[in-house]
């Protein structure tokens, strides 16, 4: 169901370019990049399957293990979402766990003005589980 709501993403791209199927971009001022990968792609450091229901196999993920701290791997929607009355909802699943490295997983809205508002962040090595 939620991989059918416009703005939703599965990154099972089929030799597509995930950043334009999904509606994303890569922060060109960061550190490092996100990247499409699998459970034979990121090894042991990384969750065997995808979360998505069905033959979903493929996610974003960073490796943060390799990374210097406070390094940061961005990415940004390509698409403006207009403000909405009431309730705006953004779902997600992610993964964090395995490294002792794990650094901190945040999402942000742009105001209006321009400047970045934390919405959510997680720096918890979390359980074995999407």
């Amino acid at each position: 169901y939620y991989t059918s709501i416009p703005g939703s993403c599965n990154f099972e791209t089929q030799d597509q370019e995930w950043t334009i199927v999904c509606g994303l971009t890569q922060d060109p001022s960061d550190d490092f990049d996100w990247d499409i990968g699998n459970s034979a792609v990121t090894g042991q450091m990384g969750p065997d399957t995808d979360h998505t229901p069905g033959k979903g196999q493929h996610f974003l993920y960073v490796n943060s293990s390799a990374q210097k701290e406070g390094s940061r791997a961005r990415i940004i929607t390509t698409n403006l979402f207009p403000a909405s009355l009431g309730a705006c909802r953004l779902r997600f699943w992610f993964w964090m766990f395995a490294s002792r490295r794990t650094g901190v997983l945040k999402v942000y809205t742009a105001a209006e003005h321009g400047m970045d508002i934390l919405m959510w962040s997680s720096s918890r090595n979390e359980e074995n589980k999407w």
